[in-house]
């Protein structure tokens, strides 16, 4: 029985998971913007997971965006939590729970996730991007995480994918793929197509009446991607895609436009157009099944 949580940027959501992929509920709060209200839901999520957990709990496994130090489980310069800097998750959830803690950047364990039990279930080699409030990436082959000669990975967010966007990236730079892709650079595209709102929820309801200018904004966004996309697989070769994060859900008014550009950029070297897009059927899993499938990988390895 595994204990699973997804420490992100906006929230933190946590449940448990056994080595079939039954699962409890999600228990989900808002993370606060401080070290010690971060530290606090903590708990609470915890806390409750166990309560709700029909058998002894063997392992947690936090999934956590980044940079960290993985092996002592701090975190260095978190791009889009900036108030983690230098603290000890992993020395906090020992004093905690007394429990064994694995680490995993949350970008990756999302993709292994998706390879597990979500929309590319079965593959071998894949890359997954996770849409929300960052730019998340994860590069799988052969079931296994790639991380070069990175501790995480590469942070494929970070690609320039031009000079137009002048918000500044988390990292520091301008242009960063994260900026054009993120939830905040959607909501401004929304603005300047002239969707006033205050929540990118809002944008569903637009979408389903096929608004005209919320249907443009997902145009636009899809060529965004689209562009992105052609940049990774001419890289690593991989055709096999998926999308997760919090924006996925809008996926099916942005992947045609994606396609189109991708088929277009790529007229000429097709064999690198993606064989699929997929959407995960709940993002909100991923990187929960990602930690579970790492921690039930490492217990059959030490058994």
């Amino acid at each position: 029985m595994y204990l699973c949580i997804d420490l992100g940027g906006s929230n933190i959501r946590g449940t448990w998971i056994n080595k079939y992929g039954k699962s409890g509920r999600v228990i989900v709060l808002s993370r606060p913007r401080s070290l010690e209200g971060t530290r606090e839901a903590l708990s609470i999520v915890i806390e409750q997971i166990k309560k709700d957990c029909p058998e002894k709990v063997q392992l947690m496994g936090i999934a956590s965006a980044g940079p960290m130090d993985f092996s002592r489980g701090v975190y260095l310069y978190p791009t889009n939590m900036p108030e983690l800097k230098d603290f000890n998750l992993k020395e906090f959830i020992l004093q905690i729970s007394g429990l064994d803690l694995l680490l995993e950047n949350d970008a990756q364990a999302a993709a292994l996730g998706e390879i597990f039990k979500g929309c590319l279930a079965g593959e071998k080699d894949a890359l997954v991007f996770t849409l929300g409030t960052g730019l998340g990436s994860g590069v799988i082959m052969n079931q296994e995480i790639w991380r070069g000669k990175l501790p995480a990975g590469p942070e494929l967010g970070h690609l320039y994918l031009g000079p137009g966007r002048k918000i500044r990236c988390g990292c520091g730079q301008t242009g960063c793929a994260e900026t054009w892709l993120n939830a905040s650079a959607l909501k401004d595209l929304a603005r300047r197509n002239g969707v006033e709102m205050q929540s990118l929820k809002e944008l569903d309801s637009l979408l389903l009446e096929r608004n005209a200018q919320a249907m443009k904004t997902l145009e636009q966004y899809g060529y965004r991607l689209g562009l992105y996309l052609c940049q990774v697989v001419s890289i690593f070769g991989i055709t096999k895609i998926g999308l997760a994060g919090g924006l996925s859900r809008l996926a099916p008014y942005f992947i045609q436009s994606a396609h189109r550009t991708l088929a277009h950029r790529l007229a000429r070297r097709k064999w690198l157009i993606p064989e699929s897009i997929c959407i995960s059927p709940d993002p909100e899993m991923s990187a929960l099944w990602g930690m579970c499938f790492l921690m039930f990988r490492k217990s059959r390895g030490n058994a």
